[in-house]
């Protein structure tokens, strides 16, 4: 499918108008737990060992000038997923829509994902991708550099769907 085609069917499912109105209603979504919409995706994308979140950001949401966004090619995230080896718990420190942990799950759905990410913009991209795929794992929002969390949030599994929960708001923590 190609992505403009991707696109407009999400943009369906979530009633949006706008690409910019896309983050806000992922994050209601996975935090009202939405299951139909889920499904809904589901249907469209088929094939979850694919990061399709992860192209709708890259080329419409992204912010490459400022912020020198870019993200992981599906190879290099299949690579590094291979690399991780075999562990309980799996640490993504930049983790952006989730494409590494999506590959490291593709291989291994049993770990627990720990999952760092500074840009509150695509924490709603990566919260859903994690929810419509039932992994289990902690989304830190924080800035890894100077060790500040800002908001954590846990995706538990759920039948078939994760299940949000939002653990910490508002407080920053040193790590």
């Amino acid at each position: 499918m190609e992505l403009k085609q991707l696109l407009e069917k999400v943009a369906g499912i979530f009633s949006i108008n706008d690409i910019s109105e896309l983050g806000e209603a992922l994050f209601l979504c996975v935090r009202n737990n939405e299951t139909d919409k889920y499904e809904r995706f589901h249907s469209l994308a088929g094939d979850l060992s694919e990061d399709w979140m992860q192209k709708i950001f890259q080329y419409y949401c992204a912010d490459r000038k400022n912020m020198k966004q870019d993200y992981t090619p599906k190879t290099l995230a299949d690579f590094m997923g291979r690399l991780v080896g075999t562990s309980e718990t799996i640490i993504d420190m930049c983790a952006g829509s989730g494409a590494l942990t999506i590959q490291k799950w593709n291989r291994d759905p049993r770990p627990e994902f720990l999952m760092y990410e500074f840009d509150e913009k695509v924490i709603p991209f990566l919260l859903f991708n994690m929810a419509v795929r039932n992994i289990s794992c902690t989304v830190y929002h924080s800035d890894v550099l100077r060790q500040k969390v800002f908001r954590v949030y846990r995706i538990k599994k759920g039948n078939p769907y994760g299940v949000f929960e939002e653990v910490g708001n508002g407080n920053v923590v040193d790590f």
